[in-house]
């Protein structure tokens, strides 16, 4: 059964959204773009974990094109790694999370968040399932994000120059407490350097009115545009006004082949009627890195910063060996008497297989 795409629904009231509309499809410019593109993603793993505690190895990375081709890192380590080590403490009948950050290399410390802001009320609303209290290994990734806005300020301060381009893989919208603060000190970073700050998002839970996905509805509705079979970007969907999604949000479609419409958004900061066309030639230029064979339409600085970024299962059996050899004896009999209490159920996977 058809079901018509309706108009783009925000529960937000703060989301003043804007009728679907055929006359909002554009096509990309065919200059020739010479500005740099900085890519950054971050990964995670858990290595040991229990109700009370986790530890989990972190990896952020980040690369820089200019179109196809791949420009060496020039002041910053392009891939940084470290641990979290998480654990439970009670205040004033509360359990509270409180949270060390260990670096690989001492001297990338200052890449990483302040540990204060990671100490956070189990039962905080922004990192809690439902209404169930948060999960202590949810902090892994909340210091995961935080380290990604902090590595992108000395990206955009010490590896790119003005007019130049920084896409972190996501949205700009923040949600956690104290996110907001990292995410402002990236944007003043950028600012300051006269650096495109912007992100692209793989998936998206928006929707339509009528239940639709909203890019899916985007893309459908391009089919009887004049941008049929061509790559383009749509503007405008919403006017924004929440404080913690300092963004201009696009649909873009950056290869005329591609079967997929990714959520693009640019700092809010950056963007005004006079200086659309550099928003234009930045989209140009995420299009002439988004030719790759293997996902035509995708940058392939994001595929990069997703492969390096990860951490492999590998990697996580050695963290784990690693991390009890560096522990006592008497420390680890403690902490695997809590293992146990949350690992039955990967033993019984185990089991069946």
């Amino acid at each position: 059964m058809d079901v018509p795409a309706g108009q783009p629904a925000f529960a937000d009231p703060r989301y003043n959204s804007f009728a679907l509309n055929t006359d909002y499809f554009y096509p990309l410019p065919k200059l020739r773009n010479e500005r740099k593109i900085a890519f950054i993603d971050g990964g995670s793993t858990e290595i040991v974990g229990a109700p009370n505690f986790a530890v989990g190895l972190t990896r952020l990375y980040f690369c820089v094109f200019k179109g196809d081709k791949r420009i060496e890192a020039a002041k910053i380590p392009q891939r940084i790694d470290f641990y979290t080590v998480c654990y439970a403490v009670p205040r004033s009948n509360q359990i509270v999370y409180k949270t060390e950050l260990v670096p690989v290399k001492e001297e990338w410390r200052k890449y990483l968040p302040d540990t204060a802001d990671l100490e956070l009320d189990s039962f905080d609303r922004t990192i809690m399932l439902g209404l169930q209290r948060a999960p202590i290994s949810r902090i892994l990734e909340v210091a995961r994000v935080f380290a990604e806005w902090r590595f992108s300020s000395f990206i955009a301060q010490e590896e790119l120059k003005e007019g130049d381009v920084l896409v972190r893989d996501g949205t700009l919208q923040t949600t956690v407490t104290h996110e907001g603060k990292y995410a402002d000190e990236a944007y003043q970073a950028a600012l300051q350097a006269k650096v495109y700050f912007t992100a692209l998002s793989k998936t998206s839970t928006l929707f339509t009115e009528t239940g639709q996905p909203l890019f899916s509805a985007i893309h459908e509705l391009s089919e009887s545009s004049r941008m049929k079979d061509e790559a383009w970007y749509y503007y405008p969907i919403a006017t924004i006004t929440q404080p913690d999604h300092k963004a201009e949000m696009l649909a873009v479609k950056l290869h005329k082949q591609s079967e997929y419409v990714f959520r693009f958004e640019v700092l809010k900061d950056q963007v005004n009627k006079n200086n659309f066309g550099e928003v234009e030639l930045i989209i140009s230029a995420l299009a002439e890195n988004s030719k790759d064979v293997c996902f035509p339409g995708y940058p392939y600085g994001l595929i990069d910063a997703d492969k390096f970024a990860r951490v492999s299962m590998t990697e996580k059996t050695v963290n784990e060996f690693q991390f009890r050899a560096a522990v006592s004896r008497e420390v680890w009999d403690k902490i695997s008497k809590f293992v146990k209490s949350s690992d039955a159920h990967e033993l019984l996977n185990r089991l069946i297989r």
